[in-house]
């Protein structure tokens, strides 16, 4: 019998339909307004009617695909499992990683209890920037389902914006997939930076009850335009940032895309490249941005660069911090 101990790594990501089916999609839709109504009211009915709209308006757009966001997380989950099984802390510990969601199956919840049993859980909060919706709900699971003397076999992984080593990981995935073109700095070319939007103020003006991440996400935009900017392989004349709202509750972050296309197409832009920089997978608010700007005539010319996705680069990045997690966990039994 092996003597290893057994360690869960679960990848805990939002989720979304993987289909433009109906019922996927108002599933997805239901289970995502019903995590939101925990914070922010939102009545029953008005669920239902949003959800059944959405799905409708995704069944029938001439279109209609589904979201990468769940394979890609998958892809992520395989690359890691990979990479633990041929590293040193292999020969300690036997590693299993599983992708798990907050909207569809299978559900996080689900995956944190079917890995209950194991030496340690190492569960990965898959996006750069914590909130109550991502992170806060993981941790009141936990909290609300575990005794203290099991919460002792558990990390939780996040505030992934204020990690040092994740900034050079960004930068060298971006300069790799910039490599199209020349490596000199053209002033025409724009870096766009796309960042989840997060509620500013509620709809009688006061801010949100809940943490929504903002002043991290300002401070993570800022320092990622700061190492770009200053990075010598930059071939970007300027770098922006825009945030992908909602525009529902009230007042959320700007400059949002929309205002940012709306400048772009004033200014006449020549070429645009779109990072979804604050995703650690691509997904339904990253993918078919740029052909927006094109068809909204903001600009000439537009690209997108991937999210992290499974860049090795970053599945390394992942691997390092379960590691640390699992061997701080079991030096503390």
């Amino acid at each position: 019998m092996s003597s290893k101990k057994k360690i869960a790594i679960i990848l805990a990501a939002h989720g979304e339909a993987e289909t433009p089916g109906f019922m996927e999609n108002y599933r997805v839709t239901r289970q995502t307004l019903a995590h939101a109504s925990l914070v922010m009211p939102i009545p029953g009915t008005l669920q239902r009617v949003i959800a059944i709209s959405s799905s409708l308006k995704k069944r029938f757009r001439r279109d209609a695909e589904g979201s990468p966001h769940n394979r890609v997380t998958r892809e992520q989950v395989g690359a890691l499992q990979r990479y633990l099984n041929e590293s040193l802390a292999a020969e300690q510990f036997d590693f299993g990683v599983y992708a798990a969601f907050a909207a569809s199956p299978p559900y996080v919840e689900r995956i944190i209890d079917r890995t209950r049993s194991s030496d340690a859980q190492v569960i990965v909060s898959m996006a750069p920037i914590d909130n109550t919706m991502s992170c806060g709900m993981l941790c009141s699971y936990l909290a609300s389902s575990r005794t203290p003397g099991e919460l002792g076999n558990v990390r939780v992984l996040s505030r992934f914006w204020s990690d040092e080593r994740l900034y050079p990981v960004y930068c060298d995935h971006l300069f790799e997939k910039s490599g199209l073109f020349a490596s000199e700095r053209n002033e025409e070319r724009i870096l766009l930076l796309l960042f989840h939007g997060t509620l500013v103020a509620d709809e009688k003006g006061e801010p949100p009850r809940f943490r929504t991440g903002q002043e991290e996400s300002m401070m993570f935009a800022q320092r990622l335009r700061h190492e770009i900017l200053k990075d010598s392989r930059n071939p970007y004349g300027r770098v922006m940032t825009a945030f992908l709202n909602h525009n529902v509750g009230g007042e959320w972050t700007k400059p949002s895309f929309e205002e940012i296309a709306l400048q772009l197409r004033a200014e006449s832009s020549a070429s645009v490249a779109l990072f979804g920089c604050g995703y650690f997978a691509d997904g339904n608010e990253t993918i078919r941005r740029s052909e927006e700007l094109v068809q909204s005539r903001s600009v000439r010319e537009a690209t997108t660069i991937p999210c992290l996705n499974s860049a090795p680069a970053f599945t390394a990045y992942l691997a390092s911090k379960v590691i640390d997690a699992a061997r701080q966990i079991m030096s503390c039994k």
